[in-house]
């Protein structure tokens, strides 16, 4: 295996779903493949600088990747789709309020300008599921409160607890659609 030649050890994990490129992807049923390396105390922080960087970890898991792409453009028979299970959640989860199972297409879609928060998707048996949200819908209000924005969206959600009901409005091929909701426990679904 590509990971076995460059003594590296590798874990496969998760759904396709993540805060990266891939998420728009994984939601239109592309497969998907994310390398990932890990976090650490620095990560994604002005601290994280050049002094941190694992030259030499670097250069294996460059060697992994090249293996990978050059297997994957060498195939005669394109990759299959699969879905697999969320990862459970782990840690305090207690701090994002409710859960709705949406799946926010972080590009924004054409233009990027309009208010709201673009759905990539949304997980298997989740409330957003359960509502009927769909792939392609932009949220525009959630609770009686407009969203301008993943970060409106995300406030919203924080103040919300698992059991309410409420509403949300989305934008469907250009017409507005309302849609009872009723939030969930983040792990249950």
């Amino acid at each position: 295996s590509a990971c076995k030649a460059a003594e590296v050890e590798c874990n496969s994990s998760g759904d396709g779903y993540g805060p990266s490129d891939q998420t728009p992807f994984y939601a239109g049923g592309v497969p998907v493949l994310h390398f990932f390396t890990g976090a650490h105390e620095q990560y994604h922080r002005p601290s994280d600088d050049a002094d941190l960087i694992n030259a030499a970890g670097g250069a294996q898991v460059a060697q992994v990747v090249a293996t990978v792409a050059a297997d994957l453009a060498q195939r005669p028979d394109p990759l299959t789709y699969k879905t697999a299970p969320a990862p459970a959640p782990s840690g305090d989860t207690r701090s994002y309020g409710a859960y709705l199972g949406t799946i926010p297409d972080y590009t924004g879609g054409e233009g990027g300008e309009e208010k709201g928060v673009l759905l990539a998707g949304v997980r298997e048996g989740s409330p957003a599921q359960v509502a009927g949200f769909e792939r392609g819908d932009r949220l525009m209000a959630l609770g009686g409160v407009e969203v301008g924005d993943i970060h409106d969206f995300v406030y919203i959600l924080r103040q919300a607890k698992p059991g309410d009901e409420t509403e949300a409005v989305v934008l469907r091929n250009g017409e507005r659609v309302t849609l009872k909701v009723t939030y969930g426990r983040r792990g249950e679904s």
